[in-house]
């Protein structure tokens, strides 16, 4: 089976229609690796890139040695694993219990681009009675476990979630709609300092943020909802070079911006000619006019 055919449902809730089921996966490209008492490896099925096509496999059987063994860009296949809904994700779990193996097909594998979406696409839960949250639908179900990129966002608010380590990234294009909103979150990134990556500050906007999209689901305790999960520090991206206006894309207005700073000199730390000093050599000139002309229309 592949991990579409594994991960497609039609059920409002999102389960497999193999939850519980013994299979074998055609499986896909390795996209992440993350450690742990049970490590497990996000998959990639590169037949269908905008959806169902990301599932995560959890190693079981110590010293691990599908997960040691498989590496990112690696293409391995399954033998022998459940598929379950745990938390709300469909995963392949690889137990001693039903003799399974692996097999490495290939190596040196591209990678998937994210699928850039609109944090509606993913959108943030909504709150009930205190400390409960719960996404309305269940339509961000497609990507699950797959690369998503949002655009031009903001954190707004941090400590939310079951374990008070989402934060809530609202778009600053659309600052007044709450539906144009997700949650994300930092446990799988390299880089986090305690709950958090140390650029996630309240207020902070990034140009786009990237992650592999989870969902946690536990309706005993009143959660339900989804979180974009950073992997490490290249998954956020502050600004755009030559942006001047800080709009997250370099136009005619940062033109505009640049031409009125042409030759001007004395630039000096920490304003640099209000950025227009790309280089810092203390002159706006052509060495600047040549990183603007690089990120000409270039923007996120």
């Amino acid at each position: 089976m592949s991990i579409y055919e594994i991960q497609f449902t039609t059920d409002p809730a999102g389960d497999s229609p193999y939850n519980g089921q013994i299979v074998d996966c055609r499986g896909g490209i390795v996209t992440h690796k993350y450690p742990g008492t049970r490590p497990k490896l996000t998959l990639y099925d590169p037949c269908h890139p905008t959806g169902w096509g990301g599932i995560q496999v959890k190693d079981w059987i110590s010293p691990f040695n599908m997960f040691n063994t498989a590496e990112v860009g690696d293409r391995i296949s399954l033998k022998n694993v459940l598929v379950e809904e745990f938390v709300g994700n469909t995963i392949l779990q690889y137990q001693s219990a039903y003799q399974p193996s692996f097999s490495i097909i290939s190596h040196d594998n591209p990678l998937p681009e994210p699928i850039v979406v609109e944090p509606n696409a993913i959108t943030s839960p909504v709150e009930g009675p205190p400390w409960e949250w719960h996404v309305v639908d269940h339509r961000a179900e497609q990507y699950e476990h797959m690369w998503l990129r949002v655009d031009k966002v903001t954190v707004t608010e941090k400590s939310m979630g079951a374990h008070n380590d989402n934060y809530l990234l609202q778009s600053f294009v659309y600052p007044d709609d709450p539906k144009m909103s997700c949650w994300g979150a930092d446990y799988m990134n390299i880089d986090k300092v305690g709950f958090y990556h140390p650029e996630v500050i309240t207020g902070r906007q990034f140009c786009s943020v990237t992650g592999i999209l989870e969902q946690y689901t536990n309706l005993t305790n009143g959660w339900d909802y989804y979180q974009l999960l950073t992997t490490s520090t290249e998954d956020f991206f502050i600004s755009q070079e030559a942006d001047f206006d800080e709009d997250c894309d370099v136009n005619i207005t940062d033109f505009s911006l640049f031409s009125e700073h042409w030759l001007e000199s004395g630039c000096s730390d920490p304003c640099w000619c209000f950025g227009m000093d790309m280089n810092q050599n203390s002159t706006v000139d052509m060495p600047d006019m040549t990183t603007l002309a690089e990120n000409w229309l270039v923007g996120r």
